[in-house]
């Protein structure tokens, strides 16, 4: 505990000076609210918060599946195949280099603006940091140990199960932690922008009310779980690492 009000004291102090600072200027709660008020309806409105985070937990956590499974078969594909690579690598790079928010209307328009969409967006958003860290953890072979097969005439299905897999994993952990935190964010526009529920459309329907201590509230939920899945994916990928350099 005292770990953690020494790394969080910034925030805490940013908070208490946020309290004092409304309380002085006597701010309507249409403008500002302090952050007692956002606390307040946390504790005393459990329930209005509870089914929009978990809806939007679901979607984050089933988007990252669909995306990382996406992102790895493409990158084995790209991996047998250079004319594969050839053609995929352009188009990863041109879904990374497209801004969220442009690309969930895109992806609306075409599915429909139903709770899948909201599923699909988080897919396609979160495939290229699979696709591309796996890419590159294929690749990333020990020294000689592609020789060695070679010598051995190993098949390619071979070189793939004892090297290059295995080579990928801490590339995947790593991959895994980048998507977790994303797919909050990824689940959150397209939630505010498609009303597909979750925390987004609380946060949209809360500000349209101008209810701004509960819209405050779900932006707050929703970065505690953004911070939630970063801190046990970089968990386990600090497990992933370790692991893989005691083996070595």
């Amino acid at each position: 505990m005292r770990r953690l009000i020494l790394n969080l004291w910034p925030v805490l102090l940013l908070l208490l000076l946020w309290q004092l600072w409304v309380s002085a200027a006597g701010y309507n709660s249409i403008v500002l609210v302090p952050p007692g008020a956002v606390l307040s309806d946390l504790l005393y409105f459990p329930g209005i918060y509870l089914t929009p985070a978990v809806h939007t937990l679901l979607f984050a956590l089933g988007g990252l599946a669909l995306g990382m499974a996406a992102g790895v078969l493409l990158a084995l594909a790209a991996w047998f195949s250079q004319l594969l690579a050839g053609i995929t690598t352009p188009f990863a790079l041109l879904l990374s280099s497209t801004p969220v928010v442009c690309l969930i209307p895109i992806i609306a328009r075409l599915f429909g603006y139903e709770s899948r969409t909201e599923l699909i967006a988080i897919a396609v958003m979160t495939f290229f940091p699979s696709f591309a860290y796996c890419s590159t953890g294929l690749r990333q072979l020990p020294a000689r140990s592609h020789d060695v097969l070679f010598v051995l005439h190993a098949s390619r299905w071979l070189n793939l199960r004892l090297l290059a897999l295995p080579a990928a994993v801490p590339a995947l952990a790593t991959a895994l932690r980048v998507g977790a935190t994303f797919s909050v964010l990824v689940a959150l526009l397209a939630e505010y922008l498609m009303q597909t529920g979750g925390l987004g459309a609380l946060f949209a329907v809360t500000m349209q009310q101008l209810n701004l201590a509960r819209a405050l509230g779900a932006s707050a939920l929703a970065m505690a779980l953004s911070v939630l899945l970063f801190e046990l994916t970089q968990s386990l990928e600090q497990r992933v690492h370790r692991r893989v350099r005691l083996a070595a």
